[in-house]
């Protein structure tokens, strides 16, 4: 009874820090959160193995932009779990530092028991795109495929068809899209994108008149991919049939 009255008051105890750094996190307080970790240190909370309040303490350090204080922290657990990777890997990401991103998910790989999640993913195909990792994402790509995930998560397929675009290889990008059981103006986007940035007008085109015929409403980001097909293939009879849809 004793061991589960302290066991309720550690639980109580480490939400209200949780919740804490929460709140340091979103106001970039460096300093409030290192006043928050030295006392989750004296009361030798990290030590009882709460992933949650390990993770959301490295949290803070990547929102607050200390990437090498969150990484020390990391390596210093004595538990670490997906969630407590995905925080440094996808802070990596967010900061633009991306091939500390991929290093760090290269060491997640060598672990025995923890395994990447769609989130993981996620941030790592950014990485893959920004620094041309294809062997990275290859990878990703496999796994995708052998757990079925790509027509599930649509955010991860769509994710996919960005990476390859973004390294050029279109021909693998729609192939990918085409994989996807769904699409929608984000993928749309993606694939359209990656075709007028290698100068493939026609085909962003075509990606565009397809959509359409899908019944999918374009946004902002396809109108702009868009024109500037119309633009460098000299179009001007589509550009202005876009331009009417845009007024209207």
């Amino acid at each position: 009874m004793v061991l589960y009255k302290r066991r309720a008051a550690s639980t109580s105890i480490a939400a209200t820090f949780i919740a804490l750094l929460k709140s340091c996190a979103k106001n970039k307080d460096l300093k409030k959160g290192i006043l928050v970790h030295t006392e989750i240190e004296q009361m030798g909370l990290l030590g009882e193995k709460n992933p949650y309040l390990a993770s959301s303490l490295i949290n803070m350090y990547v929102k607050c932009g200390d990437l090498a204080k969150a990484h020390a922290l990391h390596d210093e657990l004595c538990y670490r779990n997906v969630v407590s990777w995905n925080v440094l890997i996808c802070g990596y990401a967010h900061h633009g530092l991306y091939s500390e991103a991929l290093s760090c998910f290269r060491k997640m790989r060598d672990i025995k028991g923890v395994y990447p999640n769609v989130v993981t993913f996620l941030c790592v195909l950014r990485a893959c795109r920004s620094t041309q990792s294809l062997d990275v994402g290859d990878a990703i790509y496999d796994e995708a495929r052998k757990k079925g995930l790509l027509r599930k998560e649509l955010l991860l397929g769509t994710a996919l068809v960005n990476m390859y675009a973004g390294c050029g290889l279109l021909v693998k990008s729609r192939e990918v899209f085409d994989e996807l059981s769904v699409h929608n103006v984000v993928s749309w986007n993606a694939l359209m994108s990656g075709y007028a940035q290698q100068g493939l007008y026609e085909e962003a085109l075509n990606c565009f008149q397809q959509m359409q015929r899908e019944g999918m409403s374009p946004d902002p980001v396809t109108f702009v991919c868009i024109l500037k097909a119309c633009g460098n293939i000299n179009a001007a009879d589509k550009g202005r049939e876009i331009h009417d849809e845009i007024v209207r």
